[in-house]
């Protein structure tokens, strides 16, 4: 029975001639194309633009939260403002400094300050330049812990200098500067 099958299956192939065959080869790998590549891409396709819609639908929607509780700008420069400590709080501050370089094994013994007052915000800048005298090491940690303890305190500049190449202590000019609320 199979035998026959292949005879009358060669017969017709002889009878269509190589372009046919041939035809019935293209055929062939164009199904296989099809279903084995175009389908399964198109399917990806498919999920993409409806995982694309997904998300567009839910940037309206957070759009729309977003701008329902949106505040008011003077709200919200407000609230900037009080993030800073009054003015009048800067001895505090200016101890827990020098509580800090202490506790680093560095002494301030002086130091210039100079408050610059906004004229357009509400802040106070106090500029302090602190001239100290130790290990790099030593110097290195004050200016972490300071950053740490002080949040409202920021390095504008550092400069290090050394009298010999040998010598264990630097003299370093610190200069930080504090912002402060000021009164209203």
């Amino acid at each position: 029975m199979t035998a026959r099958l292949y005879g009358s299956f060669g017969r017709r192939l002889r009878q269509l001639g190589w372009p046919g065959t041939a035809g019935i080869g293209v055929w062939v790998m164009t199904a296989t194309l099809y279903f084995s590549a175009v389908l399964p891409a198109q399917q990806r396709l498919d999920d993409v633009r409806l995982s694309a819609a997904s998300l567009q639908e839910r940037i309206v929607r957070a759009g729309r939260q977003l701008s329902a509780t949106e505040r008011p700008a003077a709200e919200q420069l407000a609230d900037f403002y009080r993030a800073f400590p009054a003015e009048g709080s800067s001895p505090d501050w200016i101890g827990t400094i020098a509580e800090t370089a202490q506790s680093c094994g560095l002494s301030l013994d002086q130091g210039e300050y100079k408050p610059t007052r906004d004229k357009i915000g509400k802040l106070t800048r106090l500029q302090m330049t602190l001239p100290v005298r130790g290990e790099y090491r030593q110097i290195r940690q004050f200016l972490a812990s300071t950053g740490v303890k002080v949040p409202i305190a920021s390095l504008e500049q550092v400069q290090f200098e050394r009298q010999k190449v040998g010598d264990p202590l630097v003299d370093a000019k610190i200069r930080l500067v504090l912002y402060l609320e000021q009164p209203s």
